[in-house]
């Protein structure tokens, strides 16, 4: 199992306009395809690939909450071997299917409760029961999903003109992985 590349940055805002012109005009990062998720956000590319998704929160994220969601790594082994893996080391975990791009999440919390998303190829039969281990482990878990307790808005509620314009762009099509 090896962790091919940095996949990208996923950044809360509840000025997601905004936010988009900034990374578009500012950092050259073309806002372009991205799922049909059910909360409001933009992808921006740099050299085909979307290293930035911006996620339309509730509410003005506080100084003190975590503003970077997550970060996420593609990877090139096999996800079954990796959640193996994280139960042996007692890391709490949980998966997202994204079948409509062939891939799905797992998602960790390191010690401090950071969470990262490890991306793998999926084709549909992968065991996505969460894992949750020992007291400490969810203790771990529990304080990475309150540094994340904003929630998305949902897509229905946007104001924004840029989470009302993704379905003109059009989704992805699904990833592509490393081999070996």
């Amino acid at each position: 199992m090896t962790m091919a590349w940095l996949d990208h940055v996923n950044i809360r805002t509840a000025r997601l306009d905004e936010m988009t012109a900034f990374y578009e005009k500012v950092l050259g990062l073309k806002r372009g395809k991205r799922p049909p998720f059910e909360f409001g956000g933009a992808w921006h590319y740099c050299k085909g690939r979307a290293i930035v998704h911006l996620v339309e929160s509730t509410k003005n994220i506080p100084v003190s909450d975590a503003q970077v969601e997550h970060f996420a790594l593609r990877n090139s082994g096999s996800m079954k071997y990796f959640q193996n893996k994280l139960r042996k080391n007692d890391a709490p975990h949980y998966m997202v299917p994204l079948e409509s791009i062939k891939m799905c999440q797992v998602n960790v919390f390191d010690p401090d409760g950071n969470k990262i998303e490890i991306q793998f190829q999926s084709n549909g039969s992968e065991n996505l029961e969460p894992f949750y281990g020992s007291a400490k482990a969810r203790r771990r878990f529990k304080k990475g999903e309150q540094l994340n307790k904003i929630p998305p808005l949902r897509l229905s509620k946007s104001k924004s003109n840029v989470a009302k314009s993704n379905k003109k762009l059009g989704a992805p099509k699904p990833l592509t992985f490393p081999t070996g």
